[in-house]
């Protein structure tokens, strides 16, 4: 009975230690051809990762001095644009008239008119339903009033807050618009994703928008490496001198990795050659620089927006630089 014991206790080691050979010698092959590897759970994570495209553009369009809402809305459709921003936008359905063009049908328009001027709204076009509409009035130094538009969007997943704006440039930070926007709407702002568009009169990283640049917020002309001292979105409608590019989106998302992959300039924002528009005022000029849409042009960009699906492994990859 005793040596039928000890019999039967080596077996089940020899056994036990056959079982154990064989995973720690599988453990390790698998390991080796990445099945269990941490390289192999990160890059299951890398494959999964959702990524959304979002297509913006934004626009100051003279008071509709010098196109029908219809001619901006063929203009822009190659661009299959998911939110447009205008500035300087005459109040009514002229923005609902160009959103008919496109298929996008959701919009705000705001209710104060750069510097009490007839027809300098700010409004927002967008593709999906507008949500928590408002406006920002700002009185800051130079012309006033001016004024953000507000609203919340949510994009194929991507929740959004906009910004459309107008605001008078400025050469120095203090007292200016984009600093009252810089600290009083981004830097306390609970939304994970903003997006600022519109007519900032002001050069990148000059005078006023230094601002912009200290609360987080990313420009698209950095993200695409365009110099933008080569480059202009005005023209001066009396001299005909270019003011360099004024006009711009601005970013911050926390919640998202973005990367913009397109955009910049649309320089073939004309008028049919054909066209004729009746107005009080810069016709000799509309006709002079060849019947554009407006003294502005239109910019855009490209957006890709990404999520991660975080695991341990990933946080461990993090914290070994990896």
């Amino acid at each position: 009975m005793k040596h039928l014991l000890i019999t039967t206790i080596a077996a089940v080691a020899l056994v036990g230690c056959q079982v154990s050979q064989y995973f720690s010698t599988t453990g390790s092959q698998m390991e080796k051809s990445g099945v269990f590897s941490k390289t192999s759970i990160h890059q299951r994570n890398v494959d999964t990762q959702k990524k959304t495209q979002i297509r913006f553009a934004t626009y100051n369009v003279l008071f509709g001095l010098w196109a029908q809402p219809e001619s901006i809305g063929q203009m822009f459709k190659p661009y299959n644009l998911d939110v447009i921003c205008f500035n300087e936008v005459p109040d009514g359905d002229w923005t609902a008239r160009v959103g008919r063009v496109l298929g996008m049908h959701h919009v705000h328009v705001g209710k104060v008119s750069s510097a009490n001027h007839k027809n300098k709204y700010k409004s927002i076009l967008c593709r999906f339903p507008l949500f928590d509409k408002g406006e920002v009035e700002i009185n800051a130094k130079g012309w006033k009033p001016a004024s953000l538009v507000s609203a919340k969007t949510n994009i194929k997943g991507v929740p959004l807050m906009l910004y459309s704006t107008h605001i008078p440039g400025q050469p120095e930070v203090q007292k200016s618009a984009a600093v009252y926007i810089a600290e009083n709407v981004i830097r306390g702002s609970m939304h994970d994703n903003l997006i600022i568009l519109g007519d900032l009169n002001n050069q990148l990283d000059k005078g006023a928008l230094k601002s912009i640049k200290t609360v987080g917020m990313k420009s698209i002309w950095k993200e695409l490496a365009i110099d933008t001292a080569k480059i202009s979105t005005h023209k001066h409608i009396e001299t005909g001198n270019e003011s360099g590019v004024i006009d711009h989106i601005f970013f911050r998302s926390r919640t998202f990795a973005v990367e913009v992959t397109n955009g910049g300039i649309i320089d073939s924002a004309y008028n049919n050659p054909e066209e004729e528009i009746q107005m009080t005022r810069y016709k000799t000029e509309w006709l002079k620089y060849g019947k554009p849409l407006s003294d502005h042009r239109p910019i855009w960009a490209e957006f890709i927006f990404e999520s991660r699906l975080i695991s341990k492994s990933d946080a461990e990859l993090k914290a070994e630089g990896k």
